[in-house]
């Protein structure tokens, strides 16, 4: 089942926008240059084309769809977007038809309206995309293909073989993994559990977050939370 808003945010502006067609096209099965059911916004920082903007979203989205089953907003440097711009948009979001779904891509969720932020699935982008693996990476990538699946019991046990690396780069395998998974099934589920993930490896990175802590949280979190396996 589809969000109807998700949030693609983080200072990666190349692959949240690619991420963000890719993923709009994939819904549509459209592999042509333009679509009547998918409409891009490129706000700019002007007063004066705001409320413009949120009644273009509006008509777009209250028409039933041409020829997909899903019409698609695409909102490029959503930060841009003015508080009226928000709580209108949020409005947008409160009345939207079943077959509406809005992209938002922002540099920052605090650059948005809570409310905002909170009804939709949030994706991250900290960091370059990539789709190959390394030579030297593919052990680990093959331990955690093994972790993805494994039971809890197997995960702690492959948790202790992935406990001899540098946590930081298992971490970042570990995205680049769930980032394919996403391109692959491009799924609330894995969405849900990329976000998580990426805020364990922004804890590693930028904290003295403990490694231990970190794959018992990803572990729990998997196990017991409202998503399910991948």
């Amino acid at each position: 089942m589809l969000s109807h808003a998700y949030v693609f945010y983080g200072p990666d502006e190349t692959v949240k926008k690619e991420i963000a067609y890719w993923f709009a096209n994939k819904i549509l099965n459209n592999r042509q240059a333009w679509h009547p059911d998918l409409l891009t916004i490129k706000p700019e920082a002007s007063a004066n084309i705001v409320i413009d903007l949120a009644r273009q979203i509006k008509k777009f989205l209250v028409l039933s769809p041409y020829v997909a089953t899903y019409k698609i907003v695409i909102i490029e440097s959503a930060e841009k977007l003015n508080d009226y711009a928000q709580n209108a948009l949020l409005k947008i979001f409160e009345e939207a038809p079943k077959h509406a779904i809005i992209i938002l891509c922002a540099a920052a969720t605090d650059s948005l309206l809570e409310t905002i932020v909170s009804r939709g699935i949030k994706l991250p982008f900290w960091r370059g995309q990539q789709t190959d693996f390394k030579e030297a990476d593919k052990q680990i990538v093959e331990i955690l293909r093994k972790f993805s699946a494994a039971d809890i019991n197997e995960k702690y046990l492959l948790a202790e073989k992935l406990g001899k690396n540098n946590p930081v780069q298992v971490f970042e395998l570990w995205l680049k993994f769930l980032r394919n998974q996403f391109l692959a099934e491009s799924s609330n589920k894995t969405a849900l559990i990329l976000k998580i993930s990426q805020e364990i490896y922004f804890k590693l990175n930028e904290t003295n977050f403990n490694h231990k802590l970190a794959y018992d949280e990803l572990i729990l979190n998997l196990e017991y939370g409202n998503f399910g396996k991948i």
